[in-house]
């Protein structure tokens, strides 16, 4: 109730808004009629069915447009989880634009001072008051350092910091109320996205997060004459200013009505494709938003991308699965698929396991045995995004911050050279990174890393037992069973049992046999009263070993 009341006037302006576009259905629902003045309540309709005339795609845009800078962020990160909404609201989210008036000169001049600690005039050569880009969450200045370089500034602005925070404690409370009234939002975890919005809009007011990003892939390739990534000033940054080498080219509208001897389409085209892949699947971060309006290009076919403030990270597991979905679609391997998506996301309660595989075959016949050169990689991703949308599973973040990229990239590439397949293209790397999988570095790592996951899990294995036993006890958990169904539980806890025994004894061996190849390498052979320490420890494991063999083939049961 004390953040209702904080937050009383945005709560009436939000609630307005969604009345003003014919969502006031919603606003009844949920309880939040009282917060409209008494005219409106007698004016406004709630039944969701007169409503507005305008398409419901284009009625969220206009909410999100309206009620500023958060819902403005909130609605462009809906527009890249085509995983979750339909296409038709994504493409009119994607619309979305920041109307704002830029911050008065002066007052971005105090804040460079407040945060660098120096007056602007002392920092710069030169400082254009003009700003050069002006967004909702912060704006750009071009400026010239004093030891001669062209940067850009990149400012956040005033108080954005408190206005965004207050909309998002407002959207944690609606969210919680939605999804208590809506079975839909409850299947797409409304409250579980508002906190993925809200760890993806603090990083990108954060610039040193952005900053790290930028500097991470200019590190990456900074050996590689062909792409150009903005170099930090880190000692004109803070949290709140972002200092970049100022990089200016042709534009890609310009490059595609350009045809010269210093810009070659499909050689930038292959350029563009293998320098985003060598992003995620090499350097393992990537640009997040390859739209037109994040590159540039120079003579020489050389290409730049700018503003890293929305970047997708995939780990060695990350890649491995994305290279395994395009490999099942490739092989035709349905149980591959199944077994990828699986690890890739999270299923929800009930799905029809039977219903889905069948789904996945379908897919898998429209692009199995099909050349390279006859399969977008943008319809791929479409397909297995409205494969998971009916199923209601949920696709991390990253892996649909990919998926939107790739889509993005191709349609860029479409317009440069519409013979290029980033299947294609990709389909080496791809190769890499299961080659890499097989690796004996990797494959001891991912074992001992295995092992290390089975220890932990059979050690906490007696406590979670025990806690469950003691709820029983208390009476706070209530099982209702036949006398059946309880002997038959018995003997699937005896077996539980007897594997959990047997693993753990494995494990032990497993950790002796690691010991000893351990001290052979590095020479060192301990004893215990003459006889060798580990000629003790295996003895004793395999005498352990053979007591549980015994008692489990004793019980019959494994």
């Amino acid at each position: 109730m004390g953040k209702h009341i904080r937050h009383l006037q945005r709560y009436r302006e939000i609630v307005t808004v969604l009345v003003k576009y014919g969502f006031g259905y919603i606003v009844k629902d949920v309880g939040l009629i009282h917060l409209l003045s008494l005219p409106k309540q007698i004016a406004s309709d709630f039944s969701g069915s007169s409503g507005d005339a305008k398409p419901l795609g284009r009625r969220i845009r206009l909410v999100f447009e309206e009620l500023g800078p958060t819902f403005i962020k909130l609605g462009q990160l809906l527009s890249l989880r085509t995983d979750l909404i339909p296409d038709q609201i994504a493409y009119e989210l994607r619309k979305l634009q920041d109307h704002v008036t830029p911050v008065d000169p002066q007052i971005i001049k105090s804040l460079i001072k407040e945060e660098l600690g120096v007056p602007a005039e002392e920092l710069f050569s030169s400082f254009e008051e003009n700003c050069i880009a002006a967004a909702s969450i912060a704006q750009v200045h071009r400026a010239v350092l004093v030891t001669g370089e062209q940067v850009a500034v990149k400012i956040r602005r005033p108080n954005i910091e408190t206005v965004v925070g207050n909309d998002i404690e407002i959207l944690r409370d609606l969210a919680v109320l939605i999804e208590r009234h809506y079975s839909w939002a409850k299947n797409f975890q409304i409250c579980d996205l508002v906190e993925e919005f809200s760890q993806a809009i603090q990083f990108e007011m954060d610039y040193f997060r952005e900053g790290r990003n930028t500097e991470k892939i200019y590190h990456y390739f900074s050996e590689t004459i062909d792409i150009v990534i903005p170099k930090v000033y880190w000692d004109y940054s803070t949290r709140q200013i972002l200092t970049l080498e100022y990089i200016h080219g042709l534009k890609f509208s310009d490059l595609t009505n350009t045809r010269t001897n210093d810009f070659d389409h499909t050689v930038i085209a292959k350029r563009l494709v293998r320098s985003f892949l060598d992003q995620a699947l090499n350097a393992g971060i990537f640009h997040g938003d390859p739209h037109p309006g994040n590159l540039f290009f120079f003579p020489e076919n050389k290409i730049a991308y700018i503003d890293f403030g929305q970047v997708g990270i995939l780990n060695e597991e990350m890649k491995h699965n994305f290279a395994n979905l395009i490999i099942g679609l490739m092989k035709g391997d349905t149980e591959l698929l199944f077994r990828t998506i699986f690890l890739m996301s999270s299923m929800p309660d009930g799905m029809d396991e039977r219903l889905f595989k069948t789904d996945l075959e379908l897919l898998r016949d429209k692009y199995y045995n099909l050349p390279f050169k006859e399969i977008h990689i943008g319809q791929v991703i479409r397909d297995i995004f409205e494969i998971t949308k009916k199923y209601r599973i949920s696709i991390p973040k990253n892996y649909s911050l990919l998926g939107k990229a790739l889509i993005t990239l191709e349609g860029l590439i479409t317009q440069l050279d519409s013979q290029i397949s980033i299947l294609e293209i990709a389909e080496p790397y791809g190769r890499k990174i299961m080659l890499n999988r097989l690796n004996p570095d990797q494959l001891s790592k991912r074992f001992f890393n295995s092992l290390l996951d089975a220890a932990e899990n059979s050690i906490q294995i007696p406590g979670l037992l025990k806690k469950a036993l003691v709820h029983l006890y208390k009476g706070k958990t209530h099982v209702e069973m036949e006398l059946p169904q309880l002997e038959m539980l018995l003997i699937k806890l005896d077996r539980a049992a007897n594997r959990i025994s047997f693993s753990i004894i494995l494990l032990a061996f497993s950790i002796v046999l690691a010991g000893i190849m351990l001290s052979e390498a590095f020479g060192s052979h301990p004893v215990f009263s003459g006889i060798p320490i580990f000629d003790i420890a295996i003895t004793i494991v395999l005498f352990m070993f053979l007591i549980v063999l015994f008692a489990i083939f004793r019980s019959g049961r494994l």
